[in-house]
């Protein structure tokens, strides 16, 4: 009975690779039967779901194996895988994607935990924390390359977190190159430098690798057509301004529109112009090399008061009038004539009579 079940689990991994899933799981499917409690027919047919897109399912079987073998490795890694595809599923929902993402790193540092030494622990480990630490990441790959540098999907993966990290575009192009080199015909490598190419403006490149990833894998076509359908619309897409008008006010936003007119804009001109003359002028009058000197004069002025309808350089035209309480004072003229008007008239000269003495006899 084990030497059968051992049998058709291996005939099963292969048909599992072959991507004949079905027949997998038609295979896993009878060893579970006999044997309910078979770590690795349970651990198939979850990696048998998790290939068909059944994360859930694939989470129960890895659960169920690691239930009867709690340290299984290849359990925990598919369900580490299982994890953080649900986590990429619910990005509309942070708190959910934030416990998947902790179930996979839970698992995936337990597996890495128990074989330090295996570099698909390390590799699956550092996928995972690249979504949320690329460095820690970034240090984990390369603990893993140390170990194994010929592993071609190493250096993939340390170009795949440089790339989606925000490190350097050399430094990413270098880690997919040698990947690459080691394996010319790598799917994954020649999909993460296509997208490099693209996210640096080079799009005849980028079109160009994204062609041959649907060449070599006919199952990505869908999504090099739908990555080469948003480059297109981005590329057709105008220009957005440098500056976006910030939007009116709620209660403004509803109130019908009126056309706008110029005369507004003229008349602000025309008022703008008359105040810098003003200003202009005024700056001028100000000059204390042109400025008339205000000082009092320094020559005699005479004693008496001009009248008031009589203007003088030295005499406003209307001077102040005297103050009830103060009487004028009357000056004399300075030829010393009685100035007419302030001095009383004398009375009129009269002869005085003449007295004739009587004529002596």
């Amino acid at each position: 009975m084990i030497s059968f079940a051992h049998d058709e689990v291996a005939r099963a991994k292969v048909l599992i690779d072959l991507g004949r899933i079905e027949a997998a799981q038609a295979k896993l499917g009878a060893v579970l039967a006999g044997e309910p409690d078979n770590a690795d027919a349970l651990m198939l047919m979850g990696y048998a779901w998790f290939r068909v897109g059944e994360y859930e399912k694939s989470i129960g079987y890895s659960a169920a194996a690691l239930a009867a073998f709690p340290d299984y490795q290849s359990a925990l890694r598919v369900l580490a895988l299982a994890e953080q595809e649900l986590a990429h599923l619910a990005e509309h929902d942070p708190a959910e994607q934030q416990r998947h993402y902790d179930r996979a790193l839970a698992a995936a540092t337990r597996s890495a935990e128990l074989d330090p030494e295996y570099v698909e622990n390390l590799r699956l480990l550092a996928g995972v924390q690249s979504v949320t630490d690329p460095v820690a990441a970034l240090a984990t790959i390369d603990r893993a390359i140390e170990i194994d540098p010929a592993h071609a999907d190493l250096h993939r993966v340390r170009g795949s977190i440089l790339r989606r990290g925000g490190f350097p575009a050399a430094d990413a192009e270098a880690a997919l190159r040698e990947a690459l080199r080691l394996q010319p015909e790598h799917v994954d490598a020649t999909q993460e430098l296509a997208l490099l190419d693209l996210d640096r403006g080079d799009r005849e490149a980028g079109e160009r690798g994204l062609r041959l990833v649907a060449q070599w894998d006919p199952s990505r076509a869908d999504f090099v057509r739908a990555t080469l359908a948003a480059v297109d619309a981005e590329a057709r897409r105008e220009p957005e301004p440098l500056s976006t008008p910030m939007p009116p006010p709620p209660e403004v936003r509803y109130l019908p529109e009126t056309p706008r007119s110029n005369w507004r804009i003229w008349v602000s001109l025309i008022f703008g112009g008359f105040l810098v003359l003003r200003l202009i002028f005024a700056a001028a009058d100000s000059n204390p090399e042109t400025e008339p000197s205000r000082r009092s004069p320094t020559h005699q002025v005479p004693t008496y008061r001009v009248p008031g309808h009589i203007p003088t350089p030295s005499f406003p035209p209307a001077p102040q009038p005297w103050p009830p309480y103060f009487p004028p004072t009357a000056y004399p003229w300075p030829s010393n004539f009685p100035r007419p008007g302030l001095t009383p008239p004398r009375p009129p000269y009269r002869t005085p009579p003449v007295t004739i003495p009587p004529r002596v006899p």
